[in-house]
């Protein structure tokens, strides 16, 4: 008989049979899913994401490119996300500790992933039934930005959480720190820590202290919320919560929170914002790196640009093109009314508001501050003391109604502008105190200027024009203008490459051809008289049309073209015979480096605008003349060294004496100056719409343009000599030339005496009857009266 507690004993083993059975099961069900779970991870998860992270320790996010003048000065800088990589052994230690505080108080600690750090939000989060604490770390945010993205779901905090893992094996703490004191997104336009240090305090993030420090990683969870420049209490709120956290973790003490603690959050909108000069040299860097290397290439290595900018001849130069608008004016007259408007179009002209400023919202127009610019238009009545803006309504300052204006009819002389005003004229001006406005001190003339290094064909200065936005039009490479008698060296050079001397007879005499439609062409000189036969140094000199046409007509228009090309005009040339005096277009740029060709013996070059090449790390990638060097590959080269001779140096000698005698005895007089080799060519157009100097000494090439953005004329007797050299001279004299120094004779040139004294010659061309002499140096050169243009 079965005992009871045998029985028990048998119904106990059953049951452990059973358990054992279903926790095999269970076993068997949990690797089963655990097997699945992992092929599912390893499918959807692990195999989709990198395996080596390595590269991320030489990885560096868009960086703002940086342009530098020849000193060091920054004078620009462009962007695809405006950030500026900064070391993290070169930053303080609050810098980052704040981010730490801020971010992942357990940074230091964890690897990648921080439990704790999820729990303690998940926790907080509980217990103010809203989110007001994240649980990602510092790495997960690093990663979310450069890998996974932004999408909410399980699948990315999943990738999130593995990637973070990933890259605290490869990198040290140290180097995710600097990556992400680097990338991350700092609000107003900024990423990472110094471009905001710049831009919200006007310091390096070198200089930053706790409180500012602690401002800025207060920026990370919301930057427009927490924004200095917008909610400044706010702002203020956040940085001591991230500088008690600093406390609480030790970085900083609490007396020294203490003082920052009560500190306002005071930031001028334009704090650290670049207001630099040499705007319109920094816009065509820009243009020049896109050019070159493209839209991106420049922002990803985070590239920085050092100019052959000369601050110092830039102001100069900027200075020199403003006098000559101003003196321009003071003969000319100010720029009076713009337009003239019939009474039917006076409302539409009010409701426009030209020039004045809208609310964003409601549309309407907003009252000037004091200094704005706006039109006006005269009213019906009370003439000065009546101009109509918008809704508003002014009185021009009684010291600027009897200020010479020009006539909106080029033809009309320059008179007091009280005496020719009249209702329905359009005046520029600008708002002065109370109802009172002045007119506009911007001249109504334009200007450019170009100052071209001759060895090397840096542009040291360039200015292009009276102000110049950046990204803005520049003058002195994209306006297009008639360089009517400076386009003469061209020809005269096709000439000398003709087998012509400059001490040759030329005529100087009418002469006509057909210009189509039954009409002919009689080019005419400026003094409307005529020399006769004359040397063609004298020719030159003395700008003589009529010369000019007849050695176009033996060379060729087409061959005037193709060596004017060669010698560095760029922008394309009309091949018919008025480009002899100047019709066909170019730029400042184009007659600054054909000019230059001339001082180098004739070896062209191209213009350089970039001297050197660094990388965000400061090792140099390129040269001016040789090869960019990025990443292992070579994408293009930068402009410089010497092109294709375009003329034989003893040519090219010759033609530069002959300019020479232009600033000696020509129409250029005013530029000479004893012991000083100097030469160039005045131009002007007809009707006086442009008026240009081009000219160079051994160092350096000058080119100035004065016109107007249209066809206006500039006044009577404003002539290149006129209206353009005395900005040239003045540009000059800032340049360095030792007395005494002239241009050098090359191997292939000789001087020699003739009846017009001391010439140089190509030596292949020297006439037999010319006896050779040994150099004479400065030997003086007689000056030959004469007046063109």
């Amino acid at each position: 008989m079965t005992t009871m507690p045998a029985r028990i004993a048998r119904f106990i083993g059953r049951i452990l049979v059973r358990f054992a059975r279903i926790l095999l099961l269970l076993g068997i069900v949990a690797a089963a899913a655990a097997a699945a779970g992992y092929h599912w991870l390893d499918e959807h998860i692990l195999s989709t994401l990198p395996a080596d992270l390595s590269s991320f320790r030489e990885y560096r996010p868009p960086t703002v490119v940086s342009v530098k003048a020849s000193d060091g000065t920054e004078i620009d800088q462009f962007y695809l996300e405006r950030r500026i990589w900064v070391p993290l052994s070169e930053l303080p230690p609050a810098a980052w500790q704040s981010f730490i505080a801020a971010e992942d108080r357990r940074f230091l600690k964890h690897g990648g992933v921080d439990l704790f750090g999820i729990a303690r939000a998940l926790y907080t989060n509980f217990q103010a039934g809203r989110k007001v604490q994240g649980g990602s770390t510092l790495t997960q945010q690093l990663v979310k930005n450069l890998l996974v993205g932004h999408e909410r779901s399980y699948e990315r905090k999943l990738k999130e959480a593995v990637l973070a893992f990933r890259l605290e094996r490869e990198l040290t703490k140290e180097e995710i720190l600097e990556l992400y004191v680097n990338y991350v997104f700092l609000g107003s336009g900024n990423y990472g820590l110094e471009a905001a240090a710049r831009d919200y305090f006007g310091i390096s993030a070198r200089e930053l202290n706790p409180g500012q420090a602690a401002l800025l990683a207060g920026l990370v969870p919301a930057p427009s919320r927490y924004s200095p420049r917008t909610h400044p209490t706010a702002a203020q709120w956040r940085r001591s919560v991230v500088l008690r956290t600093m406390v609480e973790e030790g970085f900083v003490q609490q007396e020294e929170a203490e003082r920052y603690l009560g500190d306002p959050v005071i930031v001028p909108r334009d704090a650290g914002r670049h207001h630099g000069e040499a705007i319109a040299y920094a816009t065509q860097v820009r243009r020049e790196i896109r050019r070159i290397m493209g839209e991106r290439e420049a922002w990803e290595h985070g590239l920085q640009v050092q100019t052959p900018l000369d601050l110092g001849v830039q102001r100069v130069a900027d200075g020199a093109v403003r006098r000559a608008l101003r003196s321009l004016e003071e003969r000319q007259g100010r720029r009076g009314a713009i337009k003239h408007l019939e009474p039917a179009e006076w409302e539409g002209f009010t409701a426009r508001a030209a020039g004045l400023v809208r609310d964003v919202k409601s549309g309407a127009v907003l009252a000037p501050d004091k200094g704005d610019c706006f039109q006006a238009l005269v009213g019906p009545a009370q003439g000065l003391e009546n101009l109509w803006a918008g809704p508003f309504r002014y009185r021009l300052a009684a010291a600027d109604r009897a200020v010479r204006v020009r006539s909106i009819l080029p033809e009309k002389p320059a008179r007091p502008l009280q005496e020719q005003v009249r209702p329905g004229d359009v005046l520029r001006v600008c708002k002065a105190d109370g109802d009172e406005v002045r007119l506009e001190e911007r001249p109504w003339a334009e200007g450019a200027a170009v100052v071209v290094e001759n060895a090397t064909g840096r542009i040291v200065a360039l200015v292009g024009g009276y102000e110049v936005g950046i990204e803005g039009f520049v003058r002195a490479t994209q306006a297009r203008r008639q360089p009517g008698s400076s386009f003469k060296p061209y020809v005269y050079a096709a000439g000398l490459l003709e087998g012509k001397t400059q001490i040759d007879t030329v005529l100087d005499a009418p002469i006509s051809m057909p210009a189509g439609g039954g009409r002919t062409w009689s080019p005419k000189n400026y003094t409307n008289d005529y020399k006769g036969p004359l040397p063609m140094r004298r020719a030159m000199a003395q700008s003589l049309n009529t010369v000019a046409v007849r050695l176009a007509l033996d060379a060729g228009p087409a061959q005037v073209a193709r060596l004017a090309e060669a010698m560095g005009v760029r922008t394309p040339l009309r091949k018919d015979i008025t480009m002899a005096l100047g019709s066909s277009e170019v730029t400042p740029m184009d007659q600054a480096m054909g000019y230059a060709t001339i001082a180098r013996m004739g070896v062209p070059t191209d213009p350089v605008y970039i001297d050197k090449l660094t990388d965000v790390r400061g090792r140099i990638v390129g040269r001016a003349g040789g090869p960019i060097h990025l990443d292992g590959e070579t994408p293009a080269k930068l402009p410089g060294g010497p092109l294709p001779r375009a003329l034989p140096a003893g040519v090219a000698y010759e033609l530069a004496d002959m300019l020479r005698e232009v600033v000696r005895g020509g129409t250029a007089r005013a530029a000479y100056k004893a012991d000083y080799d100097r030469a160039g060519k005045t131009g002007t157009t007809n009707g006086y719409v442009d008026a240009w100097f081009v000219g160079f000494t051994p160092r350096y090439t000058v080119a100035v343009w004065v016109g107007t953005d249209g066809t206006f004329s500039l006044g009577e007797k404003e002539t290149g000599g006129r209206t353009a050299l005395p900005a040239w001279i003045e540009i000059v004299e800032a340049l360095e030339q030792p007395a005494g120094e002239r241009f050098a004779v090359p191997d292939d040139a000789v001087l020699v005496q003739s009846e017009q004294g001391w010439v140089g010659l190509a030596r292949a061309h020297v006439p037999a009857k010319v006896l050779h002499t040994p150099d004479p140096g400065a030997a003086p050169l007689p000056a030959f009266p004469g007046a063109g243009r």
